[in-house]
């Protein structure tokens, strides 16, 4: 997670655990009905700013990621499960490159998440 994306849900948070007490305490020095009315003013701007929020955040969440694999290798941009891989030689597109994203090479394994009970082989 971001810097400013942790920023952001540490902010959210204590403004609604702020929210929550100050209602609690209206209730108790005014009345329910004062508080039920500031309440729906509260609730209307939370929701308000949590859309916002979430279409700031949607851009950076949905970043595609680049997925290379060559000469008999294995990569995905998420998690893989019992991959296997062989050496093949060079393969016939072109080699990886280096930069953003996953790349496999030389008969290897590469996940952009989890990936559980890999194998990869080397050589005949």
């Amino acid at each position: 997670m971001t810097g400013w994306r942790k920023a952001c849900l540490v902010g959210v948070a204590v403004v609604g655990v702020v929210a929550a007490v100050g209602l609690v305490v209206l209730t108790v020095v005014a009345d329910l009905d004062t508080a039920a009315a500031v309440g729906s003013v509260v609730g209307a701007v939370a929701g308000v700013a949590s859309t916002w929020v979430s279409v700031a955040a949607l851009p950076g969440a949905t970043g595609s990621t680049t997925v290379r694999a060559d000469g008999g290798s294995n990569a995905a941009g998420g998690d893989m499960r019992n991959p296997s891989a062989r050496d093949t030689g060079s393969g016939s597109g072109p080699a990886p490159v280096s930069g953003p994203g996953v790349s496999a090479s030389g008969g290897s394994n590469a996940a952009g998440g989890d990936m559980t009970d890999p194998t990869a082989h080397r050589g005949p």
